[in-house]
């Protein structure tokens, strides 16, 4: 049997998506990764997330997972709204702890993605121009792009590579959610581009913008000092909760 069997969304090409699976940054033992709606493979552990994912975390644990002794959501977008489902009540009731991204929803610990545990975030480069615009591929219709700003979007680069564009500028204008939410750990100012309440979720809200004239709003941008620590504790407390099952 393994010790842990993992499914997270994947093969989107979004950096968030492949870098969101805490089995890249903890060690479980013996372990396998999945995408989501797979049957899983006996194991001690089945852990769904994270990600923006709560109907595909809540199938794996009430459908896909019957033989593991014990399930975890670890990190999954889950809004209060959708605390208040008949599938939240199924999946809580058949999950051992059910982590969420999104602070104070109703039946789940606070746990931040886990890719805050990337040692990436600990030694970024020095910024080098005022802003930086990290752009999501699929959003971004409406987002001004002014020439002389450097940008990249989330699709097809990897974890490193978005970390070291973000820590290139002092202040990171962004509609991604894990561009915001990496640009807060490396302690950039950070000016947000929300296009949906996934958003709402931060401990420390970032502010935001409207994306066409976000370049009006520069100046509201601003510093999340602790975010890192914060998140990382968190992801610390509930690894530690999680190996305790027997």
């Amino acid at each position: 049997m393994l010790d842990a069997a993992f499914q997270h969304l994947r093969g989107t090409g979004n950096v968030g998506d492949d870098a969101c699976c805490p089995a890249a940054y903890f060690d479980f033992g013996k372990t396998v990764v999945q995408g989501y709606g797979q049957p899983m493979p006996p194991a001690r552990l089945a852990i769904f997330g994270g990600g923006q994912t709560f109907r595909q975390a809540a199938q794996g644990v009430i459908l896909d997972s019957p033989a593991a002794r014990h399930r975890v959501v670890w990190g999954v977008g889950i809004t209060a709204r959708q605390a208040r489902s008949f599938d939240f009540d199924l999946m809580r009731g058949s999950a051992a702890l059910v982590g969420s991204r999104v602070k104070d929803t109703p039946g789940c610990d606070f746990v931040p993605c886990a890719s805050a545990m990337s040692p990436r975030l600990d030694t970024p480069s020095p910024a080098r121009v005022p802003v930086v615009l990290f752009w999501h591929a699929r959003k971004s219709d409406a987002l001004a792009r002014p020439a002389h700003v450097p940008a990249r979007s989330n699709q097809g680069v990897t974890l490193a590579q978005a970390i070291e564009f973000l820590a290139m500028g002092e202040t990171v204008v962004t509609n991604s959610y894990h561009g915001t939410f990496w640009a807060m750990c490396l302690g950039r100012k950070v000016l947000c581009l929300p296009f949906s309440d996934k958003f709402d979720g931060f401990l420390d809200a970032p502010a935001t913008a409207a994306p066409g004239d976000w370049p009006d709003h520069l100046h509201r941008a601003r510093r999340h000092g602790e975010t890192l620590e914060h998140a990382r504790s968190a992801n610390r407390a509930f690894f530690d909760r999680v190996m305790n099952f027997g």
